[in-house]
């Protein structure tokens, strides 16, 4: 099917756009891949809309130290590119123009600086492209391009030397004696063949006509004739110049010295059908490039991404293993302490009934003072004992922040097990440290569960425990009922033995305390449920908040696994628009 030049430029376009969304988090590594594409696709879509009545912008291309700046003033008789004796002096294309609207504000798709007077000349600069607007007579047939070195030291200038090839509608090659035979051009020479660039090639510094002619036997050999359609040696001659050295003594054959070049570079036209043989070339050779370079691996890598992603659906979170209950323990004794129905159970109260002459024999004065004569006393609390270093509580904090740490160290593995895995995690280190949670976070979770539960704590020893506050209702209501309450206030340790001692002076007492069995029971079984559900409900709430951090630690490590390679339906769609190039 014949090549319809505005559809596969509107195909491409919606291929660079689907890829420059595409490429977004991916691996700089395929970044790198996908912008190059993108490069040269632009390329392609400039040369599918270049129209036919626009003078043709030539670039000369060559090795450092040929002299392409030199010969720019030279073919122009103006000193426009600035030069100098130091190798890879030209840091960026600079494109003379006629008028600087001849140059499209895409071309190159980099940054344009038009130069002033005053700039003139100037030197390039990486990664823009310096356009000199100049009325020069010869500039009317064609714009001239200056370009940064082939082969030098400076990976940047290879670069955009070669993005220049690719945009430029022809080429000038500039060698010299000792550098026409660099391997580096043959790759643009063969290119030039296969995409039907309008190509000439010049010789600076030649001093002798034997060099020129091995030259041209070179090109004979080596060039891509069958794609150059160029046939004989005789032809290629024709296409090949000399510039000799300033103070030489030889002068090149008349048609091949500096004013030839000037008229064949004015002349250079592209035929229709080179022009369209090249561009389906151009369009073959992007459409396999995307398949191998773009397409394989993102598939290669999806594969990897979908593996790493089930590995870490299948991670089980781990139950932190927590108990608060030792740093309950001490207050579940305080409660019982300050419980009169813990004091109260039915067996020890009717034991100390019996045993009353005995304990008032054993009371000492201050207790038989506030007994028998009423007299109020304070007696503090007894402080429960202090816990020794052997029998401390553990330390919940670490102990989480390490099971968390263990988490993260799982899914490294996972990442890190697989090919891929460990390229992406060793090239995005950073990336990858920004999705990783603070293993501090899950210490956090304990800080506030058990300060929620110290404060309940605290309310709860500072506050009158229920059973011993319904007693103390219970005993209002009593004959002789409030001077029990003042006693009880004194200290709840003496209000079995006071009850039992004033016996025959309260009448009904009795009733509380043998009555009271059932009641005691329930308020002393709601007493130790009371704590023992607290300290449950805080054993699950730091382990649901710890299975929700982990989980969210997985799924953003999943996030950033699934990031790594575009989805299996955009992959698709590249195939798909792959397969619309080759009939475009």
């Amino acid at each position: 099917m014949p090549l319809n030049p505005d559809n596969l430029a509107k195909e491409l376009a919606t291929l660079e756009t689907a890829l420059e969304r595409m490429g977004v988090g991916l691996a700089p590594q395929m970044q790198e891949i996908i912008s190059r594409w993108r490069a040269d696709a632009a390329a392609l879509r400039f040369h599918l809309q270049r129209g036919d009545d626009v003078p043709p912008v030539i670039a000369i291309l060559g090795g450092t130290g040929v002299g392409k700046s030199t010969v720019v003033n030279r073919l122009l008789n103006a000193s426009l590119s600035a030069t100098s004796f130091r190798r890879t002096f030209t840091a960026g294309a600079v494109v003379i123009a006629h008028r600087d609207t001849r140059i499209p504000v895409s071309y190159l798709n980099i940054t344009h600086t038009i130069a002033r007077p005053i700039d003139l000349p100037v030197r390039g600069k990486p990664e823009e492209l310096v356009v000199i607007a100049s009325d020069i007579e010869l500039l009317k047939d064609f714009s001239l391009m200056d370009t940064p070195d082939l082969d030098g030291d400076e990976l940047t200038h290879h670069v955009q030397a070669q993005r220049v090839f690719k945009w430029a509608d022809a080429v000038l090659f500039l060698v010299t004696p000792e550098k026409y035979q660099m391997t580096e051009l043959l790759g643009f020479y063969r290119l030039a063949g296969r995409y039907g660039i309008p190509a000439l090639f010049a010789m600076n510094k030649c001093e002798e006509e034997a060099v020129l002619a091995d030259y041209a036997h070179q090109l004979g050999s080596g060039f891509d004739k069958a794609a150059m359609e160029i046939s004989g040696i005789e032809l290629i001659r024709q296409r090949i110049f000399a510039i000799p050295r300033d103070d030489s003594p030889w002068t090149p054959p008349t048609g091949q010295d500096l004013i030839g070049l000037r008229k064949a570079l004015a002349e250079l036209q592209q035929t229709n059908s080179d022009h369209l043989k090249g561009l389906n070339n151009r369009n073959t050779d992007l459409a396999g490039r995307l398949n191998d370079q773009v397409i394989t691996p993102l598939n290669e890598a999806r594969k990897e991404a979908d593996r790493i992603l089930a590995a870490l659906e299948q991670m089980e979170t781990p139950e932190p293993g927590l108990d608060v209950n030792p740093i309950t323990h001490q207050l579940q004794r305080k409660l019982q302490q300050r419980s009169v129905l813990y004091l109260m159970g039915p067996q020890r109260v009717l034991e100390r009934v019996r045993q009353v002459p005995a304990l008032l024999v054993r009371l000492p004065r201050s207790i038989w003072d506030t007994v028998i004569g009423g007299k109020k006393v304070s007696i503090p609390n007894p402080v429960a004992p202090a816990v020794d270093s052997e029998n401390k509580p553990p330390d919940f904090r670490t102990n989480l922040v390490e099971q968390f740490t263990i988490i993260q160290s799982r899914i490294d593995d996972i990442i890190r097990g697989a090919p891929l895995g460990e390229k992406w995690f060793t090239q995005q280190r950073e990336s990858i440290a920004k999705v990783k949670i603070n293993p501090s976070q899950a210490g956090d979770i304990v800080d506030e569960e058990l300060g929620k539960l110290k404060t309940w704590l605290e309310q709860k020893w500072h506050a009158t425990p229920r059973d011993t506050g319904l007693l103390m209702k219970l005993l209002k209501h009593l004959p002789g009922g409030e001077k029990l309450v003042q006693w009880a206030e004194a200290t709840p340790y003496l209000l079995a033995i006071i009850m039992a001692t004033q016996h025959a002076l309260f009448h009904g007492v009795d009733l509380v305390i043998y009555g009271g069995f059932h009641l005691t029971t329930w308020l002393t079984e709601k007493l130790s449920n009371e704590v023992t559900t607290k300290v449950r409900d805080t054993n699950t709430a730091i382990s649901e908040r710890f299975t929700q951090l982990a989980h969210q630690q997985i799924k953003a490590a999943s996030d950033w696994a699934d990031h790594q390679s575009p989805t299996a339906s955009s992959i698709k769609q590249l195939v798909n628009s792959v397969e619309a190039m080759s009939h475009k």
